[in-house]
C-alpha cells in the first residue's frame, strides 16, 4: 500500500476536505509571501520567479513585503499578510525558531503554509520546499574523488582533502557536510580528511584555509559547503604559492556548492572546479504545483520523485529537490539559476 500523509496541517483539514468549494478557482487562492531579503541574487530571483509562478498559476498575490532580514519583522509582515485575506502564506524563514509564531498564527486560521529553502522548527506546515542537501554534499564528494583519481597521491594514498563546513547548527550545513564526507570516506578511504567548520563566514574559510595550508602543504582538495567563502579561500592559496588553475597537474582542487554568479565565473576563469548548483528556479514552480494540488484535496506522497524526493518531517513533509553539478562543460547552462539573472 502506498504510503501518503495529508499535507495540510491538522488545524486546516477541513479547509483540504472542502477545498473544492472553498477554491473553486485559483483566483481564490490569495497568497502572502516574503523572502528573507532582497540584497542577495538568489533571494531576488527566487522572489520574482514565485511571483511568475503565482501568477501562471492564477493565484492572487495578496502581497510580498521584503523584512529585510528582520525575523520580527518578516513574522509581523505574515501575520499581516493573513490578516489582509492570505489563506495561503509562502516564506523563506530567516531564523527556524523565529518564524515559528507566524506559522501557528497561519494554522490556527486553517492557512496552508509552505516554506522555501529550510523549515521552521515548530508548527504544522503543509510543506518545505528545498533542495537535497545531503545529496548536494553527496555529488560534492563524487566529484572530489573523480578528480583527485588523477593526481599524484591517489596511487600513493596520499591525497589529503580540507572540509570547509558551513554552520552545522543549520539543517543545509550538517546534511552538506554529511553528505560530503561520509560518502568521501566510503568512497576513500585513504584519503585524509580534515574538518574545519565556518559557520557559513568567508572570514573564517581563509583563517581555517590558511592554518591547514601551513600544515599540510600537499593540501590536495577544498570541499566548501558554500561559494561564499571561495574568493577568501583563492586569495591564501595565492599566498602559499598554490593558487594553479583548474587542469594544472599542480593545482589544488576545489569543488563548493551553490551555483551563485560569481561561482560560475570562478568556473569559467579555472578559479573552480566544479560546484552543485541549487534548484532555485524549481522552488517557485513546485511550491505553486504543490499549492494547487493541495487546494484541490490533493495529498503529497512520500519517497522518490523524478525530481528529487518527499520525506516526512516533525512539522510536515519536506519536498527535496535535485541539486545540478556544474563542470566547465555545462557552466554556461540556461536552466541554472545564476544564468538568470
Amino acid at each position: 500500500m502506498k504510503q501518503t500523509i495529508k499535507t495540510l496541517a491538522a488545524s486546516a483539514v477541513l479547509l483540504a476536505s472542502t477545498a473544492g468549494a472553498s477554491f473553486a478557482d485559483n483566483s481564490d487562492i490569495r497568497v502572502g509571501f516574503t523572502p528573507k531579503f532582497l540584497k542577495d541574487d538568489f533571494q531576488t530571483l527566487m522572489t520574482s520567479l514565485s511571483k511568475k509562478a503565482f501568477a501562471d498559476k492564477g493565484f492572487t498575490l495578496v502581497g510580498a513585503p521584503d523584512p529585510n532580514g528582520d525575523i520580527a519583522a518578516q513574522v509581523n509582515a505574515l501575520q499581516n499578510l493573513l490578516a489582509n485575506g492570505a489563506n495561503v502564506i509562502v516564506f523563506a524563514p530567516l531564523d527556524a525558531a523565529g518564524i515559528v509564531p507566524a506559522v501557528k498564527r497561519a494554522n490556527e486560521k486553517g492557512a496552508l503554509v509552505f516554506s522555501i529553502d529550510d523549515g521552521p522548527a515548530g508548527g504544522e506546515v503543509t510543506a518545505t520546499v528545498r533542495a537535497d542537501n545531503l545529496n548536494a554534499g553527496v555529488q560534492g564528494a563524487e566529484e572530489m574523488v573523480r578528480r583527485l583519481k588523477g593526481k599524484a597521491c591517489w596511487s600513493d594514498n596520499s591525497c589529503i582533502v580540507l572540509e570547509l563546513q558551513g554552520g552545522l547548527a543549520t539543517p543545509n550545513g550538517l546534511d552538506r557536510s554529511d553528505g560530503f564526507a561520509d560518502t568521501l570516506r566510503a568512497l576513500a578511504a585513504d584519503v585524509k580528511l580534515i574538518q574545519r567548520p565556518t559557520e557559513w563566514t568567508a572570514d573564517m574559510a581563509a583563517d581555517a584555509a590558511q592554518n591547514v595550508l601551513t600544515q599540510n602543504p600537499s593540501l590536495t582538495g577544498i570541499f566548501m559547503a558554500s561559494e561564499l567563502m571561495a574568493t577568501a579561500v583563492n586569495a591564501q592559496l595565492k599566498r602559499a604559492g598554490k593558487d594553479a588553475a583548474v587542469g594544472d597537474p599542480d593545482s589544488v582542487i576545489r569543488v563548493a556548492i551553490d551555483g551563485t554568479p560569481q561561482g560560475l565565473q570562478l568556473i569559467r576563469d579555472g578559479a573552480l572546479d566544479a560546484t552543485v548548483s541549487q534548484p532555485l528556479s524549481a522552488y517557485a514552480t513546485k511550491t505553486a504545483e504543490l499549492i494547487e494540488l493541495v487546494s484541490k484535496g490533493g495529498t503529497i506522497e512520500l519517497g522518490p520523485k523524478p525530481d528529487g524526493q518527499v520525506i516526512d518531517t516533525p512539522v510536515g513533509p519536506q519536498y527535496q529537490l535535485n541539486a545540478t553539478l556544474v563542470t566547465k562543460e555545462n557552466v554556461d547552462a540556461p536552466g541554472l539559476w545564476a544564468n538568470q539573472l
